[in-house]
């Protein structure tokens, strides 16, 4: 009995075995799914649209009885500015879609989907506009396939993000209704987006396209029209330049009409094109391309068609394309495998943007890129065909395995090929890039999706890190076993959809060994350089030093001015370079030609980078020495006057959850210390007459700063809570930016200020008298009041003339003053509140419209000496960024008006002001998306 029984349980033992073991080698066996379309398509240039059919054949090739499908329709990508498109762009700074009009938006519509000609309903995505699930009414088997069809109108938008038009040029991308992806992992739906690419199934493409007569086609696949083909032969040279000419309006009245573009034919023709083994479908058509034609024999002896589309204006450029084309095509064939199609195209795509776009057996190319740089970027994305196109990983979810692949061996073929140099040296400019953010602890790890990288880290990341992995894994294999893994993974794969761990396994079955170590790397942040001993380097400017070999030390020269000390000439030394180094100095001593003193201004920096809340840490401390004021005694000997200020300081800059994310956090400590020369008046009892010396005085200022900004392209904000305090008082301040957005990229700026002023220990008129420069003022603060000399002022204890006429903008943010006033308008002791609105016409037009109001403590009083509310509204001139600002103001409250009558000579420029706001230069003005 027990031993039947032990038998038993062998069997059972076994049979459980047995059937594990075949699940898991079931689950191993590789599929995908078929759909082959045949798509009509009917292009009206007039209201820039498109009409068609598609018809789907669906095979279900899984091991999964599926009862909906998946659809993209991407083109409503581009129906609202509430799309995951439209968000994205926003996000990454492009707000051109979001103030677009109805006009030039675009959208399908139309649809009427049928499954096996009954028709399907569709449920919406819960989410994306541009995804809906197809409902099967009856379940579709594992095996079976289906005809999916619908009728589609396509209305087309401006050319925001690879697709749409520009005029009457067309660029058809992402332009029909197609399946998500199913595989292995399940269901793929996902939206339209500019920084992420895509996922398709694989099929047999039949396109028919009917365009007016004179329209030159650039498709995917193989024309299938000889007459067709033989006209292109004649298109080897087409000559347009854009016309001008007067219509007649009315007698007398002219209007001037622009034509960009030849007229269309009233004739049409219908072009067919054919492939196989592609998983999408685009096509270009312009009435201006010129065609230029070639063959390309690979070392296998195939003959591949080569095709080069472009403009008039651009054929010096692309003169020379097709051999760049045929260039790649060997070089690719050579590396990964042979290129299975029998044609490949390059077409210029007149567009604003930089770079190109791959799609099956056709790239498109900007006309911005230059000419130096043009062969590389066809090359990259002629070799899309390969990194993408026949080895079809998911591109939004694994962005490295074609792009950084793919820049991988464009990397090679340009070291092979091509002498660096100032233009076609981007590898080496990618460097520096990547290796600084890295430095500052911004980027991200390879093996990220797509929409959840950085704009700057979806390029330095995904692109150039990868292909500098690959240069390891490469090194690590050496480079006959990295070859054999490359044809084997392009042999096992072609056609498929891989992932990373089936790259992984083809490399460790090549290898022989386990390749967990090298493949890590992908998932982790930092640069993959390996440490080394450092030199010191010498320099004039600093350089560059991507690789991180040297200690730099830099010598520049230097020049300063201002009204005490004149022209300085001096010398900066410092060792910053990029990357930034945790320890950073700068020192500037300068020789002033006007007191004949040695001034100076420096800082020295350390920041770390704890792993917690706090993202980085920065201590470090700041020095200054200048001339503020000049004393001419009666005998006419001159005094010069200065200062002297030594501030240590703290920030602590706080995490963001998302690296995507413009916000930055901080909070700062900081110490004044500062000493400022004197002068004594005092009477010389034995000599009985005045006398007067000079001496050095000091005082210091906390200071307490918390800071929220976010400088997203969209509605971009700045909160600033300040806390000051020294033995006599306490100011407390916050300021609030808030830029409102106009359609044509200028806006409205509010800013929102309230402050109060605290006396320590009780108000005496000692304190009073000395806090007074420390008070709060609604009007404009000249250089006598910057108590902490933060500001740069060119005669700042000036009182008449150009120089009286600089102010900063602070507390009140007013921008007229009553300097000669005993008690200034709107200095107070007590609290201040104030809203000041800025507003720009045009980002490329320096004018804007500027009105202050604002109301302080002493206003409120029953024996006030001004009305409650003061205001003041004029025109400012901004320049180099708002750096300087001139202020002229044309109406303002009844105090102002009467202060400056009392002027004797009432002038429109005695009511001028000025600011120079070097301060307030920074990385993010510059650009949001630098991480420094």
């Amino acid at each position: 009995m027990n031993r039947t029984f032990y038998r038993v349980k062998y069997l059972a033992f076994t049979i459980c075995l047995w059937c594990c073991l075949a699940g898991s080698k079931a689950q191993d066996i590789y599929w995908q799914q078929q759909v082959n379309y045949t798509i009509t398509a009917v292009l009206n240039d007039t209201d820039h649209v498109v009409d068609g059919f598609v018809k789907m054949q669906y095979t279900n090739n899984s091991p999964d009885t599926l009862s909906f499908i998946w659809l993209h329709l991407w083109p409503n990508a581009y129906k609202n500015d509430r799309t995951a498109f439209s968000e994205q762009q926003i996000e990454n700074g492009n707000t051109d879609f979001y103030f677009s009009t109805p006009e030039q938006k675009g959208y399908i519509n139309q649809l009427d989907f049928r499954v096996n000609d009954i028709h399907a309903t569709v449920e919406n995505h819960p989410q994306y506009i541009d995804v809906v699930k197809l409902i099967l009414s009856q379940s579709l088997l594992p095996g079976a396939t289906i005809l999916i069809t619908t009728p589609f109108h396509l209305q087309l938008p401006q050319n925001f993000s690879r697709g749409g038009h520009i005029g009457q040029s067309y660029q058809l991308t992402q332009w029909y209704p197609k399946p998500a992806v199913y595989d292995r992992k399940g269901w793929h739906p996902m939206p339209y987006l500019n920084q992420g690419e895509f996922y398709s199934e694989f099929g047999k493409y039949d396109v028919f396209i009917t365009v007016p007569e004179n329209y030159v086609v650039a498709a995917t696949g193989v024309l299938q029209n000889e007459a067709e083909k033989e006209w292109l032969k004649t298109r080897n040279s087409f000559d347009w330049k854009e016309q001008r000419f007067r219509k007649k309006i009315k007698p007398g009245t002219y209007k001037v009409i622009r034509r960009l573009f030849p007229p269309s034919s009233a004739a049409t023709k219908t072009l067919h094109y054919s492939q196989d083994n592609i998983h999408d479908f685009a096509w270009f058509a312009d009435k201006r391309f010129i065609v230029q034609q070639d063959t390309c024999m690979l070392t296998t002896g195939k003959i591949t068609e080569v095709y080069a589309y472009y403009l008039p204006a651009a054929k010096n450029n692309w003169g020379n394309t097709v051999n760049d084309i045929k260039a790649a095509l060997r070089n690719y064939s050579n590396a990964i495998g042979s290129y299975p199609y029998p044609v490949v195209s390059a077409v210029e795509v007149d567009d604003k943007k930089y770079g190109g776009m791959e799609y099956p057996t056709i790239a498109a190319v900007s006309s911005r890129v230059p000419k130096q740089l043009l062969a590389e970027v066809i090359g990259h994305e002629v070799g899309h065909n390969w990194l993408y196109g026949i080895l079809a990983s998911n591109e939004r979810q694994h962005p490295w395995m074609d792009e950084g692949m793919n820049s991988y061996f464009g990397s090679i073929f340009r070291a092979d090929n091509k002498p660096a140099n100032i233009f076609t040296d981007m590898e080496g400019i990618e460097r520096i890039a990547f290796e600084t953010v890295a430095a500052a602890k911004k980027d991200q790890p390879v093996e990220t999706p797509a929409p959840a990288f950085s704009l700057l880290n979806y390029e330095l990341s995904a692109y150039y890190k990868t292909g500098e992995w690959m240069k390891q894994l490469k090194t690590s294999l050496g480079a006959p076993a990295f070859d054999s893994a490359i044809h084997r993974y392009y042999n096992e794969w072609q056609f498929k959809h891989p992932y990373p761990g089936d790259f992984k396994h083809i490399v460790e079955v090549v290898s022989g060994k386990n390749q967990d170590s090298i493949f890590d790397l992908l998932t982790t942040k930092g640069s993959i350089m390996s440490p080394h001993k450092k030199a010191f380097r010498f320099g004039l400017i600093g350089k560059p030093d991507a690789a991180q070999q040297y200690h730099h030390l830099n010598l520049a020269p230097a020049l300063g001015y201002n009204y005490y000390d004149r022209l300085m000439i001096g010398g900066i030394i410092h060792n910053y370079t990029l990357p930034l180094r945790k320890l950073q100095f700068v020192a500037v001593p300068m020789y002033a030609t006007g007191s004949k003193q040695f001034n100076a201004i420096g800082r020295a920096t350390y920041t770390w980078y704890p792993d917690n809340i706090v993202y980085k840490a920065e201590a470090g401390l700041s020095f200054s020495k200048f001339t503020e004021n000049i004393y001419t005694d009666p005998a006419g000997v001159k005094n010069y006057l200065g200062y002297r200020k030594l501030v240590p300081h703290i920030r602590l800059t706080f995490r963001n959850a998302d690296p995507r994310s413009q916000q930055t956090r901080y909070l700062q400590l900081k110490s004044y210390f500062i000493n400022e020369d004197a002068l004594y008046f005092y009477r010389d009892t034995v000599a009985m007459k005045n006398q007067y010396a000079v001496s050095g005085k000091w005082r210091t200022v906390f200071q307490w700063r918390f800071v929220t900004e976010n400088s997203r392209a969209l509605y971009p904000y700045r909160w600033d809570i300040l806390a000051e305090h020294s033995k006599d008082f306490m100011r407390l301040a916050f300021t609030g930016n808030y830029f409102f957005n106009y359609p044509n990229k200028a806006g409205l700026n509010v800013r929102a200020f309230a402050g109060k002023f605290i006396y320590l220990g009780g108000e005496t008129s000692l304190k009073r008298s000395n806090t007074y420069m420390y008070r709060l003022d609604l009007s404009a603060p000249k250089g006598d009041e910057d108590y902490t000399y933060s500001n740069y002022f060119i005669g700042r204890n000036e009182y008449d003339g150009f120089l009286s006429q600089q102010v900063m903008i602070r507390d009140g943010g007013f921008k007229v003053g009553t300097d000669l006033l005993s008690n200034k308008v709107g200095k107070t002791d007590d609290w201040l509140g104030a809203l000041n609105f800025s507003s720009s016409f045009h980002p490329k037009v320096p004018l804007k419209l500027f009105v202050d109001i604002g109301t302080y403590s002493e206003a409120w009083k029953k024996d006030a000496e001004t009305s409650r509310i003061l205001f003041d509204a004029g025109i400012r001139l901004s320049l180099l960024k708002d750096i300087v600002n001139i202020y002229i103001p044309v109406l303002y409250s009844k105090v102002y008006r009467d202060y400056f009558r009392s002027y004797t000579e009432n002038t429109f420029f005695q009511k001028i002001s000025f600011s120079i706001d070097i301060q307030n230069l920074s990385f993010k003005k510059l650009d949001p998306h630098i991480p420094l």
